[in-house]
């Protein structure tokens, strides 16, 4: 078990050139972390038993450069752009760059050779100049008229199918003639070598295995090599000490990857995921669903083959599996077939995912690995409460077709009610879910039994509606006067048409005599045994307790449109205090503000329940008490559970929102709850609850933990 403080980087940078720039001062701090890194793998003898010999030689030869040099790879490293000019590199390291080039063109890092490189990239490289004098070559007619993107295109075009061989039938390689044309026109030129940059991605990525940088990532960028980029930009804070984390001690009992194809395996997936995740932030739905009907039948396989799944780790490292990110990336496509609004695809898919333990077969030599709770549990994180929503959501609403959702979800908790991990608010979700359901076919009943009974007598009723307001109706059921939209619409509703119903080869009327209780709704049929199945809802909500509601009116005198922004607001009516000159002469003055919900909030409780201080954060300031409080529990167990700290940057245990944190502090929890009940009837100011909350709020305050707002307060003072 190491501590941070214990990796030390061999190379000391004090020797560092004078001559360097200011503007890479900073990077004598990333090398320093890729220092840390490569250290780290040397340690680490499961990290380096997943690099062959030639790349652990390539890592020594890394370790040799110098700092210039190494500073030099960390700039390239993670760019879209991979061809420079020497004029580009000079911009980074104004001195000395001769020497860094010779260094990475023997450690291969950069080449000068272009025709390993796709026609693509190379075309992307040049500028306008060079496209002109390429375009001339091809002797393309109008060329400088054409934008720089229609002239590459063009090149592109031309390049692939040459008119003159085609004419006389002769195989020429027109694709190397034009690789060739702007390998000459690029002389000079450096590019990166992808396979070297992969190897620094898998490096800082063993390194950063749970890391918050790394696992909380945004989901903007492209690459998992643009998110390396954002780790190692962590790890230079951390060097620089403006980024903290609490001091706690690694301890890496598991062993994730056994072999190297399982690692690589793993960042394909991986890169998978994030370039789905990139396509849905641009709202590129039709590439998005492309890449993964590509993937699909690999996807799926990587999910259903149980050789694959590691039951051997905890469950929350699990997460770091190729099973997981290939369980991810079809969460994904579920996501793009609603956005695209194809609900029966997403529908095959997630009872394709549901139903994984129905796919054993009894010669299956896996059978035996089945656990006590859901089969998800084996890929990691749960999500069946997600995939039971989705299902409710796209079978009983956009399908249309509530009572096969409902009938799928009973039949589903019959066979599978002990999931453990089904939350509590994941349980009453599903539960309102299904409650929906009930009412809105419920309701479908009783509106097609109330046309038989006579109900239709009238062919057509009108309903006017207009704005005038009840003295004393409630200002929510009256949005429309707020707005000051008035609707005086006649609305015509017309009787339906009753057909006569054949069921088995049998018509029923619609009518009062029909003797079989048989109604129609959304092409279904409730008979009596239908409607006990319906009324056979799981119990998904026992002992759950609800929070208290309380109800606000605010008044609002204009749209948020008509105001210029783009939430409401509404109307705060506020006593001004009047000079002290005109105090017995002029009756107290107000003020009238427009407020947001959450400012209207505040001012509110602060009016009428008497507090003295309100701030509108969310739930940010129960993680600030939960981390205060459970501070010690949560990063300073000796020794600590075994791989819930994988890496030295992480702001909370990887086992926390799983069973596996409570049940491994089970005893230290319960003492810390019963603590909290009898600290009021303590005498003892050491023991008491604001000396802890003001002690731990001095020592840790700033800290990157449990994401844990430290500037949401002024002082300890203002928590307590």
């Amino acid at each position: 078990m190491l501590k941070l403080d214990e990796i030390i980087p061999e190379d000391s940078l004090d020797s560092l050139s004078g001559s360097i720039s200011s503007s890479l001062a900073g990077n004598t701090y990333a090398v320093e972390s890729i220092n840390d890194a490569l250290l780290m793998l040397s340690r680490e003898s499961g990290f380096s038993e997943l690099f062959s010999e030639s790349e652990q030689k390539w890592f020594e030869d890394f370790k040799k450069l110098s700092n210039l040099s190494k500073s030099l790879i960390i700039r390239l490293y993670g760019r879209s752009q991979k061809i420079f000019r020497k004029s580009d590199l000079m911009k980074i390291i104004p001195n000395d760059i001769d020497q860094c080039l010779r260094e990475l063109n023997s450690l291969k890092f950069l080449c000068t050779d272009m025709l390993s490189l796709s026609s693509e990239m190379l075309v992307h490289a040049l500028n306008r100049q060079e496209l002109d004098q390429l375009a001339g070559m091809y002797n393309i007619k109008n060329f400088k008229s054409l934008t720089m993107i229609q002239l590459r295109d063009t090149l592109l075009k031309t390049s692939s199918v040459s008119p003159m061989a085609s004419f006389f039938k002769v195989s020429i390689q027109s694709k190397d003639r034009f690789k060739g044309l702007i390998a000459r026109i690029l002389h000079g030129c450096w590019y990166v070598d992808e396979t070297y940059t992969q190897l620094i991605t898998q490096l800082l990525w063993l390194t950063s295995l749970g890391s918050e940088s790394a696992y909380n990532r945004p989901n903007k960028l492209q690459s998992i090599e643009a998110i390396m980029k954002t780790e190692l930009y962590s790890m230079m804070l951390v060097r620089r000490g403006e980024l903290v984390f609490p001091s706690y001690v690694v301890n890496r009992k598991s062993t994730i990857y056994h072999t190297s194809d399982e690692f690589q395996k793993f960042l394909e997936l991986m890169g998978l995921e994030i370039r789905l995740e990139y396509l849905i932030s641009q709202k590129l739905y039709d590439l998005a669903l492309q890449l993964c009907l590509d993937n699909k039948t690999k996807l799926i396989g990587e999910v259903t083959n149980l050789s694959f799944r590691r039951i051997d780790l905890p469950q929350f490292l699990r997460r770091f599996t190729s099973p997981y990110r290939a369980f991810r990336s079809l969460l994904l496509m579920i996501d793009i077939y609603e956005r695209q609004r194809k609900y029966n695809e997403a529908i095959q898919l997630i009872e394709t995912l549901l139903s994984l333990t129905w796919s054993l077969h009894n010669d299956d030599q896996f059978l035996n690995l089945k656990l006590t709770g859901c089969v998800l549990d084996q890929l990691g994180p749960c999500r069946l409460g997600y995939l039971l929503n989705r299902y409710i959501i796209n079978q009983g609403t956009h399908e249309k077709q509530p009572i096969k959702a409902f009938k799928y979800v009973t039949n589903y908790f019959k066979l599978y009610n002990e999931c453990q991990c089904l939350r509590a608010g994941r349980r009453l979700m599903i539960h309102e879910q299904l409650m929906k359901l009930f009412d809105g076919v419920k309701k479908g009943e009783n509106n097609h039994r109330s046309s038989q009974n006579g109900y239709t007598t009238a062919a057509t009723t009108t309903n006017n509606v207009t704005n005038n307001k009840p003295s004393n109706a409630d200002d929510k059921n009256n949005a429309s006067d707020r707005n000051g939209i008035k609707n005086t619409t006649s609305q015509v509703k017309r009787r339906k048409i009753q057909k006569p119903v054949n069921i088995h080869g049998k018509d029923y009327e619609n009518n009062n005599d029909s003797t079989e209780g048989i109604c129609r709704t959304n092409e279904f049929f409730i008979d009596s045994e239908k409607e006990e199945s319906l009324t056979a809802i799981p119990s998904l909500v026992i002992n759950i307790k609800e929070p208290p509601k309380v109800e606000i009116t605010a008044p609002i005198n204009a749209s948020a449109k008509e105001i210029g922004t783009h939430r409401p607001h509404y109307v705060w009516f506020e006593n001004t205090s009047p000079n002290k000159l005109q105090e017995h002469q002029s009756p107290q003055e107000s003020n009238t503000l427009l407020l947001t919900v959450e400012q209207w909030t505040v001012r509110y409780y602060m009016a009428n329940k008497n507090f003295e201080h309100g701030i509108h954060c969310e739930s940010q300031i129960y993680h600030l008490l939960f981390c205060i409080l459970f501070y010690d529990i949560l990063f300073e167990i000796s020794p600590s559970p075994p791989d819930v700290f994988y890496s030295y940057r992480q702001s909370a245990p990887l086992d926390l929102f799983t069973d596996e944190f409570y049940q491994s502090r089970k005893d230290l929890i319960d003492a810390r709850l019963q603590w909290l009940l009898a600290v009021d009837q303590s005498d003892d100011h050491s023991n008491s609850l604001a000396f802890r909350i003001h002690t731990y709020w001095e020592l840790h305050n700033g800290e990157r933990c449990l994401w844990a707002n430290w500037d949401l307060l002024k002082n300890s003072q203002e928590l307590i």
